[in-house]
């Protein structure tokens, strides 16, 4: 049986109505372990399964948001709009 939430992870709600994009990427040993068991707190606390190239996506996300000093040097240096 399932534990109930007990904390929040920094991963919010997965809106799996999303359009994706296909990435071919290859994780081995602790990465692939973290990722693992990152999908059991994902569905253990939203009560959501995700695959892992959903997660992967929105951690992805969630770290460049995140990033600060990535903010700050894009606002800096914003690509031309052609390349967007």
């Amino acid at each position: 049986m399932a534990k109930a939430p007990t904390n929040t992870l920094a991963l919010a709600r997965i809106d799996t109505e999303e359009k994706l994009l296909d990435v071919r990427l290859r994780l081995k040993g602790k990465a692939a372990v973290d990722l693992a068991d990152y999908q059991r707190a994902y569905a253990a606390t939203t009560g959501e399964s995700a695959p892992p190239e959903t997660l992967i996506l929105h951690i992805l996300a969630a770290f460049i948001e995140a990033d600060r000093g990535f903010q700050t040097w894009r606002k800096a240096n914003p690509a031309p709009e052609a390349k967007r």
